[in-house]
This record gives structure tokens, C-alpha cells and sequence, in this order.
């Protein structure tokens, strides 16, 4: 069998920064082995499989796979999933629906892809003295849980205590059986952003994710409740780094205006 298959940059204009997601056009669904050993081989952060819906072009449904498990709600894969709609396949829009029936909207901008995200709440965390200690951080600090995507968020002062993290990631995973990601976040004072993050995901397989746009469903609540703003612009400070511009349009959905590039097109057999 051939696989129609593509590695996209998300969440940048430029190529090989952002996040780079792995993209499988199927012709028909494939068991879940097949898709986790193909995301295994791809050995990027996340790989989508898309199915088109014959009686419904426009629509797709959709799946995320981590080298090592499927995840529910993939950002980065969902864009570079509409990267390749909407380019290659020459649709102005397109919907994906998630194997757990969320439904992710995309419509192509003359510059830019604009796409409707769930909006997710946060809510205070108590007991996490094991996070402050594996991150070398005072325990004094805010952390909250976004229960929706299991995601911890933590407040940290400035740009500078952000960009230093070195995380444990083994004491991560011992003190943590709650969630699957952690979010550390702070103001910026770049009037080109609102705020920057760092996401770690240890529980799923990636110690650090490049650009996670699932993470801003619920730090897009966090920040407007900050700011006392509903538009925001957010920058994540990996090495590779990736911007999105956010929209909260209403106490559900987040708008997600971002770019994609295409790096890489083949056929992979299995």
C-alpha cells in the first residue's frame, strides 16, 4: 500500500521552524497498529491521518498519533492538516472531526489560515510541590489545571526564568498522574506579543513540543482573563519557536490565525 505522506512546519513562515507534524492522506481508515507504528517511524511529535468523507469533500476525519500513543486533540497537526487541504488539495475550507467527535473548522486567508479551536478554563491546583522541585522553581508560584486537554499551567515571572528551564523529566512523570502536558507561561514585554510558553509533554512521549497549538485552547482563557483582553498574540520559545494570533469569540471557540509551510511530499509504502 501507498501512503500519501508530508512533513509540514506549522505555526511559522518559515521553514524548519514552528512544529513540524507528519501528514497520511488515506484512501480508506487503517487499524490503530498500523497508524502508531507509522507515527513511531515518522518520529515526529505528532502524525495526522486523515480520511476524506465521500458523500462530504470538505470534511475529514481526523487522528493523532504520538511516536508513542494516539492523543485526542493534536493544534499543530490540525494546521498542517489544513495546510494540505486547503493547498494541495485547492479547497477554500475544510472541517476534521476528531475520533472524539470535535469538530475543528479551517478556512484559507490571503495570508494566513484561520481555524476555530474549543476554548478550554483552567482551575487552581493544589499538592504540586513536585512540580515546583523537578522544574527548580519556588513553590510560591500560580499553577492551575486545564482538566479538558489534562494540562497543568504554570506562571512563571519573566522571559528570562522561562528560557532557563531545565526540567526533570523523570521527576516529571514520578510526582504527576494527572496530567499529560505542563504549560509554563509568562508575560512578554515585547510589544510584538502578549505573552511567551514552553510546553513539556513527557507523559505522551515529547519531552518538549515545539509549538503545541492545543495548549493555547486553554492558555488563550488564562491570558484573557490576565490581560482583561480577548485578542492575543502568543509566541512559544522553543529553539524552533511559533507564533499564534488568538481570537476568543465567545466562552467555547478560539480563533487560531496562523501559517504552514510544506517541506516535505512523498509516498510512504507499508
Amino acid at each position: 500500500m501507498k501512503i500519501k505522506t508530508y512533513i509540514i512546519d506549522a505555526f511559522t513562515s518559515q521553514t524548519f521552524k514552528g512544529n513540524p507534524a507528519g501528514v497520511c492522506l488515506l484512501a480508506e481508515p487503517l487499524e490503530e497498529r498500523n497508524m502508531q507504528a507509522i507515527a513511531a517511524e515518522m518520529n515526529l511529535s505528532e502524525t495526522a491521518f486523515l480520511v476524506q468523507r465521500r458523500d462530504a469533500p470538505e470534511f475529514f476525519d481526523i487522528r493523532y498519533f504520538t511516536p508513542t500513543v494516539e492523543i485526542a486533540f493534536c493544534g499543530h497537526a490540525t494546521l498542517a492538516s489544513a495546510k494540505l487541504v486547503l493547498e494541495k488539495l485547492g479547497f477554500e475550507q475544510v472541517t476534521f472531526t476528531t475520533q472524539h467527535q470535535l469538530v475543528l473548522q479551517a478556512l484559507k486567508e490571503p495570508d494566513s489560515i484561520l481555524m476555530q479551536f474549543p476554548l478550554y478554563g483552567y482551575a487552581p491546583q493544589a499538592d504540586m510541590l513536585g512540580v515546583f522541585e523537578a522544574l527548580s522553581l519556588p513553590s510560591t508560584l500560580p499553577i492551575y489545571f486545564s482538566e479538558a486537554i489534562q494540562m497543568l499551567i504554570l506562571e512563571v515571572p519573566d522571559k528570562e526564568t522561562l528560557l532557563q528551564l531545565r526540567p526533570d523529566f523523570g521527576q516529571l512523570l514520578r510526582v504527576v498522574d494527572i496530567a499529560n502536558g505542563l504549560a509554563v507561561t509568562t508575560r512578554s514585554e515585547d510589544p510584538e506579543f502578549d505573552f511567551y510558553s514552553r510546553c513539556f509533554w513527557p507523559w505522551v512521549g515529547i519531552n518538549e513540543d515545539p509549538v503545541t497549538g492545543s495548549a493555547h485552547s486553554a492558555l488563550a482563557k488564562y491570558w484573557s482573563d490576565r490581560l482583561h483582553k480577548t485578542q492575543l498574540r502568543a509566541f512559544q520559545l522553543s529553539a524552533r519557536g511559533g507564533y499564534l494570533h488568538l481570537n476568543i469569540k465567545d466562552g467555547k471557540t478560539l480563533e487560531v490565525r496562523s501559517q504552514a509551510q510544506i517541506v516535505l511530499e512523498g509516498e510512504l509504502t507499508l
